[in-house]
């Protein structure tokens, strides 16, 4: 890890007790009254609480959507992400076995898994979708909108970001095509996007100028892609940014992102961009709540509606602790930090490559755990809080239990509370899977 490092009705009683009522008015009421029960009824149910079950996505080996069947739904070692949005949809990478289109994109909903884009699709402008492998990271939105990155073969371009919506593809930005922003700069390649709720989409690319390559922080919004900060830029605080890790992106359009600095009074931080005034939230030295310096944050964040983000840093004197943190106007707070006591048994040990944010502020993470009833869980909360979702071991309705997660897996969570988590091969099944545990989807 670099330095990146969610008219009153009466009753019948009531107009029944209307004293010399005309028959008809009684009638009335009557029949006002039994419209009215269901509902009541169906107002009562509606605000019973949701029930929140945990299920098997989909596995290896289950038939794909055009013909063969998943294979793995990882690359390498690279953090698997399947975001879940309001509906309780699921957007995930696969490999497909025994297919033309050897991998691609999928949404799942309750009932069945859809492609959204798969090798062998044209891209708009010439060229087909040729590997996903490069940025097997899909962004969704509580719209069912799916933006990706993609390889491109038979075109002048080579790779692109892509936004999957009303069964049609979009390219949003081409390799081969001028960078905004950037005087005579030229797209070369991009990091995985990130999407909000207003289709706004924000995404790292490196920029050819000359003989020179640089990264450039953009912005989709309105249909117009633009420039936000770009390495060689001067930074809030002194110094000029240099890398950028992955941005994540708010539904107001606040942007944040971690990055490196050069010849700066700090080595890097967390920034703010997009609706907000460019700024620096919480930089590489600052003391956590702990009294532990800051030393290194996780290449990628979270954030909220509210502007909270949250994060995993590495504390103390060369990062030898974890913690995960949220940050605001207010300050730093942590969540949990490695070696104290973890709900449900155990101590932290180590945390996942990243957290994501809940409803209500709350924050979800994947944790190492030691003495513990397992070795991995996914604990979600706010400060003094934290409650355990799940464990590897615990037993599923079927009676199986829940294999271990994947290597590098980040539990992403949808604003009804849904989270979802990768889990790698089961020696009795042989499956890798993708799991939703929280309320069904509508």
């Amino acid at each position: 890890m670099s330095p990146l490092g969610g008219p009153l009705l009466a009753s019948a009683r009531a107009r029944l007790a209307i004293a010399g009522a005309a028959i008809l008015l009684l009638w009335i009421a009557v029949l006002w009254a039994s419209l009215s029960e269901p509902t009541r009824k169906a107002a009562q149910h509606n605000t019973a609480p949701e029930v929140h079950a945990l299920r098997l996505v989909v596995a290896s080996g289950q038939a794909a959507p055009g013909g063969g069947s998943f294979n793995r739904f990882d690359v390498s070692s690279q953090p698997i992400v399947a975001p879940v949005n309001s509906r309780g949809q699921i957007a995930f990478y696969a490999s497909v076995a025994r297919a033309k289109a050897s991998e691609g994109i999928f949404l799942a909903t309750a009932s069945r898994i859809t492609k959204a884009a798969a090798v062998g699709d044209a891209v708009p402008g010439g060229g087909v979708l040729s590997e996903f492998a490069r940025h097997p990271l899909p962004a969704l939105n509580d719209a069912g909108k799916i933006a990706f990155g993609a390889s491109v073969a038979g075109a002048r371009a080579t790779e692109g970001i892509f936004l999957f919506a009303d069964d049609r593809l979009k390219a949003i930005a081409l390799s081969g095509a001028d960078a905004p922003g950037v005087q005579n700069g030229t797209f070369v390649e991009f990091d995985a996007p990130v999407m909000n709720n207003r289709d706004e989409i924000a995404f790292v690319g490196t920029v050819r100028r000359g003989r020179d390559t640089l990264q450039v922080l953009y912005l989709y919004s309105g249909g117009v892609l633009r420039k936000l900060v770009a390495g060689g830029d001067p930074a809030p605080r002194g110094g000029s940014f240099d890398r950028f890790g992955l941005p994540v992106i708010n539904n107001k359009g606040v942007v944040a992102f971690p990055a490196v600095l050069d010849r700066g009074a700090v080595l890097g931080g967390i920034f703010l961009a997009g609706t907000r005034d460019l700024h620096l939230l919480v930089g590489a030295g600052e003391i956590g709540p702990g009294g532990m310096m800051l030393v290194r944050f996780s290449e990628r964040v979270a954030i909220d509606d509210q502007d909270n983000v949250a994060f995993v840093a590495h504390l103390g004197s060369g990062g030898s602790s974890e913690a995960v943190l949220v940050a605001n106007a207010s300050g730093l707070t942590q969540l949990a930090i490695v070696g104290e006591n973890a709900p449900g048994g155990g101590r932290f040990a180590a945390f996942g490559p990243w957290p994501n944010f809940g409803p209500n502020a709350s924050v979800a993470f994947v944790a190492a755990i030691d003495a513990g009833p397992g070795t991995l869980g996914i604990y979600v909360g706010t400060q003094g809080a934290i409650r355990r979702v799940t464990m590897v071991g615990d037993r599923l309705a079927n009676g199986g239990a829940v294999p271990a997660f994947a290597l590098n897996s980040v539990t992403s969570v949808g604003s009804r509370g849904g989270l979802t988590f990768a889990t790698m091969a089961n020696p009795e099944s042989g499956q890798n899977g993708i799991y939703y545990y929280g309320p069904p989807g509508s």
